[in-house]
This record gives C-alpha cells, structure tokens and sequence, in this order.
C-alpha cells in the first residue's frame, strides 16, 4: 500500500507489545484479586474452625469446673455432718480423708 509491508510496520508492533502489556497487566491483577478472595476464604475457615474448638474446650472446662465444685461441695457438706467428738480433736472420719489427701 504505502510501500510498507504490514510486518515491519513499528507502530503495530508497537500496539501489539502495548496490547499484550496491558493483557498481561489485567491478567496479573486478576490473578491477584481471585488469589487474594482464596487466601482471606482460607483464613476466614481456619478463624471459624478455631473458635468451635475453643467453644468445645471452653465447654469442657466449664463441665470439669462444675464436676469439681460439686465434689468440692460434697466433701465439705460431708465433713462438717459428722459430729464434733471432742473439740481438739479430729473424728477417725475426719483423720482418713486427710490421709487420703496427702497419701498417706
């Protein structure tokens, strides 16, 4: 046409390297944003799986706790319904949970 041949044409060349530059560009960022929604899912999961173990192990504590409170309650409702013998002294009742408590 001009005495040009398409190829050797630097002002396509040119728009071709600008174009695939700017694909690149938009792929790149793309890439990025789908990466990026992937990670925050990933984490969101992992903060959620945490907190129903942390509800489960809380949920266990306050089970033991209450176990232990009632046990706690028991022993001294359990204690202080024996009758006092003699005021120094210790009843046998009284002597054999202390020997529990400390092994002896």
């Amino acid at each position: 046409m001009f005495g040009r041949s398409i190829l050797t044409n630097p002002y396509l060349w040119v728009a071709l390297l600008s174009a695939q530059v700017a694909f690149g560009g938009f792929v790149g960022w793309k890439s990025y944003q789908l990466g990026k929604g992937a990670c925050e899912a990933s984490r969101a999961a992992q903060i959620e799986a945490e907190r129903e173990a942390g509800k489960i192990l809380d949920e266990a504590r306050l089970k033991v706790a209450r176990e232990r409170d009632d046990l706690a309650r028991k022993l001294e409702e359990a204690a202080y319904a024996e009758p006092v013998i003699v005021d120094r002294c210790l009843s046998p009742g009284r002597v054999y949970r202390l020997n529990q408590l400390t092994g002896n």
